[in-house]
């Protein structure tokens, strides 16, 4: 037999690293971070990123309905800050945390609506549309508190703290939240029509109108999800922080960003995926709290977040994957 026959054939390297080049960039940050971090690869510091990055993950899978169906919501980031003050006011008003929960989710959902509507059956661009709703609920924030923060007092329900900090056996509490999140987003957009229409309609709308989607409806239904993320999201941080913060959350909207971003990049298909987003957060996640130990300035952490995503992207892209995200 004459010559060497490879293990894989070129084609066969490409188009594994087209489909989990992501998960090996996630490994070679834990890697490295291990390696230069002190303390970065300990339990305890994994059990804090874990948690730290449980509200980014939320926040970003519901943004992932929404970018499934050609969609954007710049709304997020603003929407965290006054659910968060929101759900503050009403449970040391009320001593209730149910109600305060309740409310923070219906809050959450309205907005998702009036984005909804606006988008969806209005018409407005969803950039225009969803930054004018988020420059509307920061005005509302900064009204309600004057730029000042909102502090809890011991009075208030025992399981307000557990929601943000507490454990079930050595796990937090919002880690075991993400993964519930987690499972309930991919099984979602994966196994049910719900999912199949969104991905329908961010592949092609027309199409999907033709083909008898309500395309309207559904991208009403990815905003109202959103909004749910955020709610969430927001409570666990309120919970989390021990206080009300106006600007809390504001970060969010760079990185859940970043994350759905790097969720199109996963397993060759050029859109957001539950499974994709999880990684996508864990990899920012990891560059926030690797950077953040390291002692590196925050401005430079902006610059390595961004050019991590430009460079997942440009690879994708070059490696044949074709992203369907409309902006």
């Amino acid at each position: 037999m004459k010559g060497n026959i490879p293990l894989f054939r070129e084609t066969d390297k490409k188009e594994l690293l087209r489909r989990y080049g992501t998960v090996l960039g996630a490994l070679a940050i834990f890697t490295v971070f291990s390696l230069t971090a002190k303390n970065f690869f300990t339990s305890t510091n994994l059990l804090m990123l874990l948690r730290q990055m449980s509200m980014l993950t939320i926040v970003s899978l519901g943004f992932t309905f929404v970018m499934a169906a050609g969609g954007f919501d710049m709304s997020i980031g603003n929407s965290t800050g006054l659910i968060n003050i929101l759900f503050a006011i009403i449970i040391i008003n009320t001593n209730n945390f149910w109600l305060a929960l309740s409310a923070a989710l219906v809050i959450g959902m309205a907005i998702g609506a009036i984005n909804g509507t606006l988008i969806a059956y209005i018409g407005l661009p969803d950039f225009i549309g969803t930054f004018a709703v988020g420059s509307i609920v920061y005005g509302i924030k900064m009204l309600i508190t004057r730029g000042n923060p909102i502090f809890f007092d011991d009075s208030v329900p025992k399981i307000f703290p557990f929601i943000g900090q507490g454990y079930v056996g050595p796990i937090p509490f919002p880690v075991i939240l993400m993964v519930i999140f987690v499972a309930i987003a991919i099984f979602t957009l994966n196994k049910t029509s719900l999912g199949r229409r969104i991905y329908a309609i961010g592949g092609n709308s027309i199409a999907s109108l033709y083909a008898g989607i309500n395309v309207k409806k559904y991208r009403f239904l990815t905003f109202l999800i959103s909004g749910l993320g955020v709610a969430l999201a927001s409570v666990i941080m309120t919970s989390r922080l021990g206080s009300a913060q106006p600007l809390a959350g504001e970060e969010f909207l760079l990185d859940a960003i970043s994350v759905v971003f790097l969720s199109t990049t996963m397993f060759g298909d050029g859109e957001p995926t539950g499974g994709g987003t999880f990684v996508g957060a864990l990899i920012i996640s990891m560059l926030n709290n690797g950077l953040t130990m390291l002692n590196v300035p925050y401005y430079f952490q902006y610059i390595t977040k961004g050019t991590v995503v430009i460079f997942a992207v440009v690879l994708s892209v070059a490696l044949g994957q074709k992203l369907r995200v409309k902006l």
